[in-house]
């Protein structure tokens, strides 16, 4: 079995092994499902565990109510509604997030005590790799300090300690920019090929060369939150860094080559690129360290928990074929 040291938080050594889920069934709770990071968790839940059951305190996608998933809405400014959803569940699965305005750190603040009230000890909690904004850090790991630079990236902070400091069991999943059906990366890039003149393709190209892009898709994350929901055995806080870094085509222009050829475009593989220190001068200018432009996720952790990575350019291709799909739909 595999497992690894470390301290989160200023908590005691963290453990994690690659041991089934030790509470006997696993019942899981969701929250903050209902955007497309959820729809994947539904569609890839494996038949072999028990359904996850989806707390809506908002929307209610279409996609939900015609999935067969077990869905409840709750109240979540009403802690005693909130402890009667939560009711029988031993897994916590929060993909909400945070856009800065406050009331998120203040919710899971709030919610805290029905967590422990219903007897939830394990999370698995969605957090990102945003919270690094500041770090000159050149390879980044889960033991590289923390640096947010927006409250947006303070508020993700405050959510990891929250989490940490009230589940005895939480994996705190720091994701990289996660793209897949539904998503919001890789889209603008996306319109761009539809719709950019050749010389601003070009222009893009020469800047950004094979900057990695720290892209990570939506398939691996479903997989990553099941298996750390109910595969892994998890006695502390611990964090999980989970981007496809280590894929040496998760870079720009692989990721423009392929839109290129899904939408028909001309290639730009011929395009020079420009020096780097024209990058990192791009950064700096809007207020970003230099080392951004050569920064990279180390995925030795998570690779140590049995989590494969692989697959990369297959999911972007498919991507990208139904981008250019709904592009031209769009235009008829």
């Amino acid at each position: 079995m595999q497992s690894t040291g470390g301290r989160l938080f200023g908590g005691k050594a963290e453990t994690m092994t690659s041991a089934p889920f030790s509470q006997g069934v696993p019942e899981v709770v969701v929250l903050g499902g209902t955007g497309f990071v959820g729809r994947a968790l539904a569609e890839t839940w494996p038949a072999v565990h028990r359904r996850p059951r989806y707390l809506v305190h908002r929307s209610f996608p279409r996609w939900l109510s015609d999935s067969g998933i077990r869905v409840q809405r709750v109240d979540l400014d009403d802690p005693s509604e909130v402890r009667a959803a939560l009711a029988g569940g031993n897994v916590l699965i929060n993909l909400l997030r945070p856009d800065g305005r406050g009331w998120y750190p203040n919710l899971l603040r709030r919610l805290g005590p029905s967590f422990g009230d219903v007897g939830l000890r394990r999370c698995v909690h969605a957090s990102s790799i945003d919270v690094y904004a500041g770090s000159a850090q050149g390879l980044i790991d889960e033991e590289t300090p923390v640096r947010p630079l927006s409250r947006y990236e303070e508020e993700h902070c405050e959510a990891e300690r929250n989490i940490a400091g009230g589940f005895p069991e939480a994996a705190i999943l720091r994701l990289g920019a996660v793209f897949g059906p539904g998503g919001r990366n890789v889209v603008s890039f996306a319109q761009e090929m539809a719709d950019a003149s050749f010389p601003k393709l070009a222009l893009r190209r020469a800047l950004y060369g094979e900057r990695r892009m720290h892209l990570v898709s939506v398939g691996l994350v479903a997989r990553a939150l099941i298996h750390f929901a109910v595969d892994v055995c998890v006695d502390a806080p611990t964090v999980v860094l989970l981007t496809q870094d280590d894929d040496s085509d998760n870079n720009f222009a692989f990721v423009q080559d392929t839109l290129a050829e899904s939408f028909g475009r001309q290639p730009l593989r011929n395009v020079p690129a420009l020096p780097p220190a024209a990058l990192s001068l791009a950064l700096r200018l809007r207020g970003l360290p230099s080392q951004a432009a050569r920064r990279r996720f180390s995925a030795q952790k998570a690779k140590g928990f049995g989590l494969r990575a692989d697959g990369f350019g297959e999911a972007l291709r498919n991507y990208a074929r139904m981008l250019a799909v709904d592009a031209e739909e769009r235009h008829i």
